[in-house]
């Protein structure tokens, strides 16, 4: 006999994100940031030193640019979004694009039922955009956090996240994460225009593209399940 399918899953339907940037917007946006407060410059006061276009953009350089990003921002999204682009336009642009790649790859590997479980608790529901923006505030953690997430989603438990005062519910969403690596590209390129060449149209190109339309890996649920698969936080958001 099939399962229920999850109250939190019946609107889960796939749809292609598509963000037309502003190139402009991006390159003055990083002209702001050059010409900025003095915590807008202490943002990326190591990345410098920590980074080089010598280096092979794989998964160590990429997490140690998300780590960097939160170790100096934790959730505040602004600084956050700010740290990563600070950090990328170090870069050339076959590792900003190598970047996104890994980003994509990153984000397939977190599409599992036990995160969406998660996401629905802290959020009291979810949708295919919504959970698309949990795991970038997934990988935006860090690789510890994004790592022992996926081992456990309870382990956000013990995560200090910020709460909506109004309606009780977790603030977990990065959505800034998803036109990073073109906002990068633009900037360090002086391409006005997107074309192929592009990171997100790079990788979708190669079939390496997937905001939507991924399946989830895992065992399916439903409502009832949520406390078993993680009981913390279910209480700390009251669900039962």
């Amino acid at each position: 006999m099939a399962a229920e399918k999850p109250a939190a899953l019946r609107n889960f339907k796939p749809t292609m994100h598509k963000y037309t940037l502003i190139i402009v917007a991006a390159l003055c946006l990083t002209a702001c940031a050059q010409n900025g407060s003095n915590n807008q410059d202490n943002l990326s006061t190591d990345t410098i030193s920590s980074l080089s276009i010598n280096q092979q953009m794989d998964t160590v350089l990429f997490w140690k640019i998300m780590d960097n990003a939160y170790s100096k921002a934790k959730f505040n999204n602004r600084l956050k979004e700010q740290a990563i682009l600070d950090q990328l336009v170090l870069l050339t642009p076959e590792q900003i694009v190598n970047f996104e790649i890994i980003f994509q790859q990153m984000n397939l590997k977190s599409s599992t039922w036990n995160n969406f479980a998660a996401h629905t608790i802290i959020e009291g529901g979810s949708s295919d955009d919504t959970f698309f923006y949990f795991r970038c505030w997934l990988i935006s953690l860090g690789q510890k956090n994004f790592e022992e997430t996926l081992k456990n989603p309870d382990f956000l438990a013990d995560i200090d996240i910020p709460i909506n005062l109004t309606y009780g519910y977790g603030e977990v969403i990065f959505e800034e994460l998803i036109p990073m690596a073109d906002k990068a590209y633009a900037i360090v390129t002086k391409k006005m225009t997107e074309d192929e060449s592009f990171p997100r149209a790079f990788a979708q190109k190669k079939g390496l593209f997937f905001d939507s339309r991924t399946e989830l890996k895992g065992v399916e649920w439903s409502d009832t399940d949520l406390p078993k698969i993680a009981p913390k936080l279910c209480k700390k958001f009251k669900v039962q």
